[in-house]
């Protein structure tokens, strides 16, 4: 809502304007009325309005007048001079570039509000251009410190040649001789749960800057602490390693540092790159100290991890989930010995856990607990920072898998065995193999025969066989079938087999007790 002035020595006028103010919603409040010209100069003090529309002929001052003398004051005002057709050319003459605009009596409404209007949308993009450089102006002023560092990080981003950079090296350095020969990427981790110190960071870049400041640029990127040296050698290295492990004492942190020599200035955004890459894998796999950037930044990105799935499902069958993070615990620490880069291992490890619950949910999940199981899996993935991390957000996951099989192994092998025999009843005359109730199970099929006959009292190739032969025996006695007939419908698929494996258990040939059968009947 904008504040309004209306000033007009007639009644009807300022009626006029009021009425069409609200007949079209205008966002306008009018603060106060005037009938002539110094009374509307006092009520533009009084209230500070945004907009002011002065009658060109007012007693004791006309609005011309009003006009230089509100506009000396307030210079963003808009004020209209309201004005008949006659006097137009001589209010326009007089104040050509004091006023917004001018209204001729008698104005029509839609032309008013039109007016208006425009003047809303004026003051609105003056008062937004103020302010962002009101704003611009004071964080120049407060925060030139911030401007120069976010040059500096344009500058270390942009991995082209830029034949600018020593001239801007040398302005953020305050050195005209300043050349950079390293640039150091380092980053800490709080040592066990200890929590990190509020503004920490602030206070490294400081310390730093205090004892590196006169041959060095020293900035922080969240979190990264980045110091380009104007010189390097061993002995500076040695120095800087002991302002490392000092504030590692001191603040009960880690450090892990990138090294990076720099070839030419102009080319600085690669040799940042380089520092940046080696510290990051070095956070990654907690590796502590100063990391030299070389070849080996690159590290592997051919991770396989098929034959560890495959290692990893198979502990999970036989029920033997400490064993599958022993696996995987060989399969991070070979990575961190081919320096593999972090984002490959992510990759690895969602292929690694996607096929996990994949596999559960084939035969031990939902597919909707499935994707519940996906969705934490990925949220808590988004959180990790480190292998440890990476290697602790694996094992929660075989460990949620594991417990939701079932909080008993044993009764959960029972039922499993029942369920297997209520099947083999009502199913003796499929194909069924070890392989596939193992499977069904999620089980390995070690794992299933020994179930089996513990709480069968029998292996599974000899009760699936008694099943059968038990069927055969019952149909047999019926007298309707032949031999072959009855060995294909108890699941046998050659007779002669049958006949055998009949006469043995039964001490009487199929053949011989089908004509037993008939003869008495």
């Amino acid at each position: 809502m904008y504040k309004m002035i209306i000033a007009d020595d007639e009644p009807a006028v300022r009626q006029y304007l009021r009425y069409i103010v609200k007949q079209y919603h205008l966002p306008f409040h009018i603060c106060g009325e005037a009938e002539d010209g110094e009374q509307a100069v006092r009520l533009t003090e009084l209230h500070k309005p945004e907009f002011v529309i002065l009658d060109i002929n007012m007693p004791f001052l006309n609005g011309l007048d009003a006009a230089k003398q509100i506009r000396e004051k307030y210079r963003d005002t808009v004020i209209y001079i309201l004005t008949a057709y006659s006097h137009f050319d001589y209010a326009h003459q007089a104040v050509q570039t004091q006023v917004a605009g001018y209204l001729l009596k008698p104005i029509k409404p839609a032309e008013l509000a039109e007016t208006l209007k425009k003047g809303i949308a004026n003051v609105l993009s003056q008062r937004i251009a103020s302010q962002r450089l009101q704003r611009m102006e004071r964080q120049i002023a407060k925060d030139r410190p911030v401007v120069t560092k976010q040059k500096l990080f344009e500058l270390l981003k942009n991995d082209k040649d830029n034949p600018t950079a020593l001239n801007l090296l040398q302005s953020i350095a305050k050195q005209e001789n300043f050349y950079p020969a390293a640039i150091i990427s380092a980053s800490y981790w709080p040592i066990a749960a200890t929590p990190v110190i509020d503004g920490l960071e602030e206070r490294l870049t400081w310390e730093c800057a205090g004892r590196f400041g006169d041959y060095a640029i020293v900035a922080a990127f969240s979190q990264e602490l980045v110091i380009i040296f104007g010189r390097w050698g061993n002995e500076l290295r040695c120095e800087l390693q002991a302002q490392l492990e000092e504030w590692e004492h001191l603040y009960n942190i880690t450090f892990c540092a990138g090294i990076s020599l720099v070839a030419s200035p102009a080319r600085i955004g690669r040799d940042y790159r380089n520092a940046a890459k080696k510290r990051e894998v070095g956070l990654f796999w907690q590796q502590q100290g100063l990391l030299v950037s070389d070849s080996s930044i690159a590290g592997r990105t051919d991770i396989e991890c098929a034959a560890v799935q495959k290692q990893i499902q198979d502990c999970l069958l036989e029920r033997r989930a400490d064993q599958a993070k022993v696996i995987l615990r060989q399969f991070l620490g070979e990575s961190m010995h081919n320096v593999c880069q972090p984002e490959y291992i992510y990759a690895a490890i969602i292929k690694i856990a996607n096929t996990m619950i994949a596999k559960y949910a084939e035969y031990l999940i939902s597919t909707e607990e499935a994707g519940r199981y996906r969705q934490i899996f990925i949220s808590q993935l988004n959180k990790t920072a480190s292998a440890g991390e990476l290697e602790q957000c694996l094992y929660d996951l075989i460990d949620k898998l594991e417990s939701n099989t079932c909080t008993c192994e044993q009764n959960q092998a029972e039922q499993s065995v029942k369920w297997a025999i209520e099947y083999i009843n009502n199913n003796y005359h499929k194909d069924l193999t070890l392989e596939q109730f193992a499977e069904k199970l999620f089980m390995s099929t070690g794992y299933f025969c020994r179930s089996f006959k513990k709480y069968a009292g029998e292996g599974y190739a000899a009760y699936l066989t008694k099943i059968r032969l038990k069927k055969a025996r019952e149909r047999l006695m019926s007298g309707k079938y032949t031999v072959a007939e009855v060995a294909r419908m108890v699941g046998f698929r050659d007779a002669s087999y049958f006949s055998s494996v009949f006469k043995k258990h039964y001490q009487q040939s199929p053949s011989n007790l089908a004509a037993a059968t008939r003869q008495s009947c």
